[in-house]
């Protein structure tokens, strides 16, 4: 059964679990981005023991032990290309999602940097963008029928901030909201930490954001992560 170091169960905002398994004498250790989640000291440890790391599966991949297979979906925006992100993205909006590392071009809206790392992903609300452009993020991956745990960190400030908003989509059907928020947050990150999302593989995950009735709208996202299992 593997364990988390307890540097990381005291800590439950660290990035990194160190997970090892033994195969007799043999250690097997690997670094794995961990899932934020408010819980207790315990819980936390009892979530990581649920899975186990493999000496077959690659740096920063989880053998999840049901299943028997190494997957792990992140987009973190360090690189252009990531072959872990299993979103891209659309001609099915009005404008890209544009990479930033620091602040955003406009004052009093969007971050000063990155919440993990170096760089995240925005909308620029900024001309030639106007009122109710939406800008999409879509799954370019087959998942699965079952449920998956997402969580991600996004900002939203500005006075004019629109919605934020995480999406399925299954095969023609209309598409189903999560999540949502709307309006100035204030400058600073949040966390989705723990949302179940339903999917298979005719199904579709989009995270949109529309712009607000003026510029100082930029909304972004950072550190996005879809476990292959469903939230503690």
């Amino acid at each position: 059964m593997a364990f988390c170091t307890n540097k990381c169960v005291d800590n439950l905002e660290c990035v990194a679990l160190d997970v090892c398994d033994f195969y007799g004498e043999e250690k097997s250790c690997r670094l794995v981005r961990s899932l934020k989640i408010n819980l207790t000291t315990t819980d936390y440890g009892k979530t990581c023991r649920r899975y186990k790391m493999d000496k077959r599966c690659g740096d920063g991949e989880l053998n999840e032990e049901i299943l028997k297979r190494c997957i792990l979906y992140l987009c973190d925006f360090e690189t252009t290309t990531e072959p872990s992100c299993f979103l891209t993205e659309t001609t099915d909006d009005i404008f890209n999602w544009s990479r930033k590392s620091g602040k955003t071009g406009s004052s009093s809206t969007g971050p000063n940097g990155a919440k993990v790392g170096t760089y995240y992903k925005f909308i620029e609300a900024s001309s030639p963008r106007v009122n109710g452009q939406t800008a999409k993020l879509v799954s370019n991956k087959d998942f699965e029928d079952k449920a998956y745990c997402l969580s991600m960190y996004y900002h939203m400030y500005g006075q004019t901030t629109g919605t934020l908003k995480i999406q399925t989509r299954t095969g023609n059907d209309p598409a189903v909201t999560h999540w949502e928020l709307s309006g100035n947050q204030g400058n600073q990150w949040y966390s989705i930490d723990r949302l179940n999302l339903p999917l298979n593989s005719n199904t579709k995950i989009i995270i949109e954001a529309t712009r607000g009735r003026d510029f100082y709208s930029d909304i972004s996202v950072d550190y996005i992560v879809l476990w292959s299992f469903a939230c503690p």
